[in-house]
């Protein structure tokens, strides 16, 4: 019973495999870890909504001047980590300097989300 207990605590603290892939591929670059981006931005339309920000940071660093819609609809996720990296990233222009300024003044924004837009507006 133990053994069986310690599998499964140790299971639970380490990352799942979706995370840890798209981290890989980006780390490993070149043309075959490009290859995967086509895969890497469908991934992105995953029910599973915590995997984005993995997903975006891979295709943010494979494929770097093809990642303006992704980086802006990501100033709308659900997910702050989302929210914080496209932030981070995103070209301005007048929709996404508008949503940097709603992410900047909400009140139920996290912290590090509010100060990267308004980083990013000053």
């Amino acid at each position: 019973m133990a053994a069986k207990a310690s599998r499964q605590s140790t299971r639970r603290s380490v990352p799942t495999t979706p995370l840890l892939a798209p981290a890989g591929i980006a780390r490993l670059g070149g043309p075959a870890a490009q290859s995967a981006v086509p895969l890497l931005r469908h991934a992105w339309f995953t029910p599973h909504t915590f995997e984005r920000a993995a997903y975006l940071r891979a295709v943010v660093a494979l494929d770097p001047g093809n990642t303006d819609s992704l980086l802006t609809e990501g100033l709308w996720d659900c997910e702050s980590d989302v929210r914080q990296f496209a932030a981070e990233r995103v070209s301005l222009d007048d929709m996404t300097r508008k949503q940097l300024s709603y992410l900047r003044d909400d009140p139920m924004e996290t912290l590090d989300v509010r100060a990267t837009a308004a980083a990013r507006l000053s």
